[in-house]
């Protein structure tokens, strides 16, 4: 697997490739920002040797996919965005420096003291450059300012341009508010007709400043931070116990196996020393027959030349002596043959239950199999929450499929009242979306038992992802709520025109657990038990846990 950088970066300002100052910042999808020129080198490389129709990010390894209208590296490199806010963070470091160097005669690689500053443009500029600024027909109503009379040459600067990058040039001047969405005057013209929030950018922004979203993104980066400390610490403690089982279970596996070869090592000796002790005692006997059977040989060789010789050259009378005594011979030599070729007997050596070490072998092909065994992990986490047993969980919701739109302007809140007939483990809530499929919402749910919140959650529902109009609000933690005891489900959610749900029930049965619900004193926007929000709720059985 490929391995990421290793981050040196001092700040954002610093490319991670070349670690010098970004310049020409471009940013991929994950937002990691590099040189423009560094990218181009880093997709000419992985091009020229893997082929790839696609990139990993040099520093967390997300896949970039190719453009279908991009041919080349370098034209890649080029459509990819630039990043404004590095852009204007670079720029404002020129500014403080404390030798002010005129900017436009930087970037043309000269240098030339800067003795004025033009706000809109954030640059400084010496007296030549002022006065073609001045010239210019597009830059001559720009406020152009003496440094030595400025206090602070760093807050007269404006605030840093956004450019568009679906509509090249044109300036991020306006914002959706229905979408969440930063807009250029062709991006409302064309995308955002029917909105009914689009505020100057200015605006928005303030109105932004207000709210807590900053602090809200901060809590939820913080817990998300921890959340993934939390897992590579556990990931990396599992690595090393797994590192430990691994050469724990090397050394069984040579214990086990030495001793099985040692054990089959002894049965070779062994079998080897009965194989040679039969062969010798077979060898033994068939040695005693035949020289016992090579000495009467050498008796009948011996009686055969007495006979010639007695025939020949004795006298009748000898013949007749010398034939009577071999007669007695000749009978012993029968008794001798009849006696012992009773004992003669073909000896064959075999090694009885072969086929047992077949299967043998067969059984210890399955012994000491290797395996490994999984099971789930589960995370106390802070920035999502975690079901370790998708089947137990359950949802039920209080409406049928008919639904109604419902104004939500974030200045009413919606609240139900819900009591239950067993302990249950809340994970979250159902709720509706936008009736703008492409628009968002932000909302805000809390559970309060009487004035106590037990949890309070704020989350941006996104209608491209409902099911039936609906989508789940998880808690970062699930709650648990007891049985035949009054909660207050609260929601203040902030949109355009979002769908409700009518024709709701007092009484629902889900899975064996009755959810009765009641009207609540805390609703200001009309939810009660026959329509509005809050449709239902994702829970757990607290006695199947």
């Amino acid at each position: 697997m490929a391995t990421s950088i290793e981050s040196h970066v001092v700040d954002i300002t610093t490319c991670a490739i070349c670690l010098e100052k970004l310049k020409i910042p471009k940013y991929l999808p994950c937002l990691h920002t590099f040189c423009e020129s560094c990218l181009r080198t880093y997709i000419t490389a992985i091009f020229e040797k893997e082929h790839k129709q696609s990139i990993e990010c040099p520093v967390c390894r997300t896949t970039v996919t190719i453009s279908k209208e991009v041919n080349t590296p370098d034209e890649w490199a080029k459509v990819l965005p630039l990043n404004f806010l590095i852009v204007g963070l670079l720029e404002k470091e020129k500014v403080e420096r404390p030798q002010k160097q005129c900017m436009v005669c930087e970037r043309m690689e000269t240098k030339s003291e800067a003795s004025f500053i033009c706000v809109d443009c954030s640059d400084l500029l010496c007296s030549n450059c002022e006065k073609h600024h001045k010239a210019n027909k597009i830059l001559c109503d720009h406020e152009i300012r003496q440094i030595n009379e400025l206090s602070s040459v760093t807050d007269c600067i404006m605030t840093f341009k956004n450019k568009c990058f679906e509509h090249k040039g044109e300036e991020l001047k306006l914002f959706c508010a229905d979408h969440h969405t930063p807009c250029c005057s062709m991006c409302v013209s064309i995308h955002h007709r029917r909105c009914e929030k689009v505020l100057s950018i200015e605006d928005a922004a303030m109105e932004y400043a207000k709210s807590d979203e900053v602090k809200y993104l901060k809590t939820h980066l913080a817990n998300v931070d921890c959340d993934v400390n939390a897992i590579i610490k556990d990931r990396s403690s599992a690595k090393e116990n797994i590192d430990k089982e691994y050469n724990q279970k090397q050394r069984d596996l040579e214990v086990i196996f030495s001793d099985l070869v040692a054990k089959i090592n002894d049965l070779k000796v062994r079998r080897e020393a009965e194989l040679l002790k039969i062969y010798n005692e077979a060898k033994e006997a068939i040695d005693t027959t035949i020289i016992i059977f090579q000495n009467k040989q050498k008796n009948i060789e011996n009686e055969k030349q007495i006979i010639d010789a007695a025939v020949n050259m004795a006298s009748n009378v000898q013949v007749m002596i010398e034939v009577e005594k071999l007669k007695k011979h000749v009978e012993e030599h029968k008794q001798v043959i009849q006696s012992k070729i009773k004992d003669i007997v073909n000896y064959e050596l075999l090694l009885q239950d072969v086929e047992n070490i077949t299967k043998l072998a067969e059984r210890m092909e399955k012994a000491c199999q290797i395996s490994c065994k999984k099971t789930n992990k589960y995370f106390e986490l802070s920035s999502v929450t975690v079901t370790p047993n998708v089947s137990k969980i359950f949802s039920c919701c209080r409406f049928g499929k008919h639904t109604c739109v419902w104004e939500v302007n974030g200045a009413k809140q919606d609240a139900i009242c819900v009591s239950l007939s067993k302990e249950i483990e809340l994970y979250g809530l159902l709720s509706y979306v936008c009736k703008d499929a492409l628009a968002t919402c932000d909302v805000t749910a809390i559970i309060k038992d009487n004035t106590t919140d037990l949890v309070v959650v704020k989350d941006t529902l996104d209608s491209k992802v409902a099911e039936n109009n609906t989508v789940k609000i998880m808690f970062p933690k699930p709650v648990k709520l007891l049985a035949n005891k009054k909660y207050h489900v609260v929601v203040l959610m902030k949109g355009t025109l979002c769908f409700a749900g009518k024709g709701g029930k007092t009484v629902v049965d889900s899975n064996g657990v009755v959810f009765t619900f009641d009207k609540s004193p805390l609703s200001y926007n009309g939810t009660n038990t026959t329509s509005g929000q809050i449709p239902g709720f994702v829970f757990k059985i607290s006695d199947e846990l």
